[in-house]
């Protein structure tokens, strides 16, 4: 009998919001393929309006990762960059099949997914690299720029749905006596409510805030080069030809940050306490140059297509096809 997916995951204002993103993404591509799809997931309030608003079936973990019973699926789909190779395990002693998505920390899976454009390397039961980077429809449908390169430059800064280490601030506060940009500022869905951003660029007029998106293809659409974090967005932002400039929240965030300017489609300003007001404006001004600019946008447009979802939710159905997983004592390692 053609089996289901559980997708377990998380989110919310420390972990952002990336990892929920994709997956709903992947869950979508399951459902074009007839795949029934549940989330497993923290209780973070962002997280559960988030897969609401999606109209997909949840349940919260009140154990974090500790916890495998009452998963009625027999495949599992798990995103998270935590080591979860004891929750490996306890999956594969009860027969079920497990995925793993974008994590090398973890051992025991029977496939696992890196969907990255810097990802090269290739090993048994994992599959990597630009074709399974995960990006929704509604980017894929505005392939290449819509803008006209032109000043003022149309700054987009969009830091995450939580914004940890409030980049956001960090950002604004740097282009806020700037000539020559017009920006405009996403307030991601998990950001403190105490965060008072408008505060910053009061009076200043061209900058404009939007709040409770849930599209932000039309935004970035309309910029000329925006300001991110490490994460999904890069993705989104390079599927329709959108440069970017690059802020790491953590130290470790610093080979992709470096992986990413090799590329050519972004300019990395390192950790975030490295990146001062004078680099950010600089990285600014390299794009008033109608040729860098250009330049960089093709090169984005050459990462992704659009279609990971897809691929891996065919991986994934060739799993549910296979009907249920044998019972075992110990696990197989990838």
């Amino acid at each position: 009998m053609r089996d289901g997916v559980t997708i377990w995951t998380e989110g919310g204002a420390y972990i952002g919001m990336g990892h929920l993103v994709r997956c709903i993404n992947v869950a979508s591509a399951l459902d074009a393929l007839g795949v029934s799809v549940s989330f497993l997931v923290n209780s973070d309030r962002a997280v559960i309006e988030r897969l609401d608003g999606a109209g997909l079936t949840h349940s919260a973990c009140p154990a974090g990762w500790e916890r495998t019973e009452g998963i009625a699926h027999g495949i599992v789909l798990i995103d998270t960059r935590k080591d979860v190779t004891t929750v490996i395990s306890a999956l594969k002693r009860s027969g079920k099949k497990v995925v793993l998505l974008d994590n090398t920390v973890s051992i025991g899976a029977d496939l696992v997914i890196i969907p990255s454009a810097l990802y090269r390397e290739k090993a048994d039961k994992v599959k990597g690299g630009g074709e399974f980077v995960i990006v929704n429809e509604k980017f894929r449908s505005r392939r290449g720029p819509e803008i006209r390169h032109a000043l003022p430059l149309k700054v987009l800064v969009t830091m995450g749905g939580a914004d940890p280490f409030r980049l956001t601030e960090l950002v604004l506060k740097s282009l806020s006596d700037m000539e020559g940009v017009e920006v405009t500022t996403v307030i991601g869905p998990a950001f403190s409510p105490e965060r008072d951003l408008k505060a910053l660029v009061k009076w200043r007029p061209g900058f404009r805030f939007a709040e409770g998106i849930r599209d932000l293809s039309p935004l970035m659409a309309a910029s000329h080069v925006a300001i991110t974090a490490v994460g999904t967005t890069i993705y989104e932002l390079a599927c329709m030809g959108v440069p970017s400039i690059l802020i790491g929240n953590y130290e470790s965030d610093k080979a992709d940050l470096r992986g990413f300017e090799r590329l050519g489609a972004s300019i990395s300003l390192g950790h975030y306490k490295d990146a001062t007001p004078e680099a950010i404006q600089s990285a600014v001004k390299k794009f008033r140059d109608e040729a860098f600019w250009r330049k960089a946008s093709e090169r984005a447009l050459k990462l992704v297509d659009g279609r990971g979802a897809e691929r891996i939710a065919s991986l994934i159905e060739g799993f549910c096809n296979e009907g249920p997983a044998t019972k075992t004592e110990g696990v197989q390692h990838a």
